[in-house]
């Protein structure tokens, strides 16, 4: 991550703090008008025990009254008539006491829900700060690791730059000429037309037999990216879109345009299979140029001719049937996703009952 992308990065992360700070200061005036609805709700209840205290002090006329009512005395008849105004005026105030304990506890029930509104809210918002922080430590981390190999990369460069400078020039390893800083030149090398590798070898002597309209449309096919493709068939594959373009432009012809990229975007378990199904169809139509065209299918090609050669056949020659089953094992597992190899680890016995041609020295 850049200087300015971590900038950025903890910007956005100080926003978020300083919106978590407003809504901490929400919640805390939103307690205080919980605390303030709470004292007036007391100092209303304090008015409700101050109008019914005088209940206590009439309890003894009460009694009086009871008791002169079941003497049938004229007096109590008098004292009842005095009394039912003012128990009419303490029922009174007793229904509109109940009225605002009724509606004060309509409020307090609207203020707890408020309140665990706001403390949920608080914690989405602690919560999503904890996944910004931890995105934001992880991508510093990646980052810095994705730094450190690039500095490794090009110090390895350096070496071998330095190496060739000095007259000592070496083949650059797999890992750090697949690198993606180094893609660009991949895509633009000159076809390498004095290289003994024997894939290159068979290539540049199949290309005199292919007229240029199947050379245009073999280059095509052998310059997009394969899903399937590893760090060694990806450099072999534009080792060979190389001396195919030169053929091309050799016989005055304009080939298509160079790939932008040496890697698949599509790299699904599906797009894997329907690749790996196209090569064994294509391994199974035996010797072609498409074949020696394609690098993914160079390494069942060398261990067909470890076979071959191994075995003192001549071209003219039938295939015997250790030959013919080799055949058809490597076909199997082409189409299974292998991409078998000289020095894989299969034992030489399964080896020998392995590729699958067509009879002659199909591959």
């Amino acid at each position: 991550m850049s200087s300015d992308a971590s900038a950025v990065a903890l910007a956005a992360l100080m926003d978020a703090v300083s919106l978590l700070r407003g809504e901490v200061a929400a919640l805390a005036r939103s307690n205080a008008r919980i605390e303030e609805t709470q004292l007036d709700m007391q100092r209303r209840l304090d008015v409700i025990d101050t109008g019914l205290a005088p209940i206590a002090n009439l309890l003894p006329f009460q009694e009086a009254i009871l008791a002169s009512t079941v003497e049938g005395s004229a007096a109590t008849h008098k004292w009842l008539g005095l009394v039912a105004p003012v128990l009419d005026r303490i029922a009174d105030q007793s229904d509109h006491s109940r009225d605002a304990i009724s509606a004060l506890h309509q409020d307090v029930l609207r203020t707890q829900e408020a309140a665990e509104t706001g403390q949920r809210r608080a914690a989405n918002i602690a919560s999503g700060l904890e996944v910004i922080a931890e995105q934001l430590t992880a991508a510093v981390a990646e980052s810095r690791k994705q730094q450190s190999a690039d500095f490794a990369t090009t110090g390895e460069l350096i070496s071998f730059t330095r190496a060739a400078v000095l007259g000592h020039p070496a083949p650059l390893p797999v890992h750090l000429e697949d690198n993606t800083m180094l893609e660009r030149f991949i895509l633009d090398q000159p076809a390498d037309l004095t290289s003994n590798d024997r894939a290159l070898v068979d290539w540049r002597n199949a290309l005199a037999a292919v007229s240029t309209e199947d050379l245009i449309t073999l280059l095509v096919k052998q310059q997009t990216p394969s899903p399937t493709d590893t760090a060694q068939t990806r450099l072999l594959r534009y080792r060979l879109v190389a001396i195919t373009r030169a053929k091309i432009e050799e016989r005055g012809a304009v080939p298509p345009a160079r790939s932008t990229t040496t890697r698949a975007t599509d790299r699904s378990a599906a797009t894997g299979f329907e690749r790996s199904q196209e090569l064994a169809e294509l391994w199974r139509a035996g010797e072609s140029a498409a074949l020696y065209a394609e690098p993914e299918l160079a390494g069942a090609v060398d261990v067909f001719d470890a076979l071959e050669s191994k075995m003192g056949l001549s071209e003219k020659d039938d295939a015997p049937p250790e030959l013919k089953a080799l055949h058809r094992d490597l076909a199997k597992r082409i189409g299974l996703g292998e991409r078998p190899k000289l020095g894989d680890g299969r034992p030489a016995e399964q080896r020998e009952r392995g590729i699958t041609v067509e009879p002659s020295k199909d591959r």
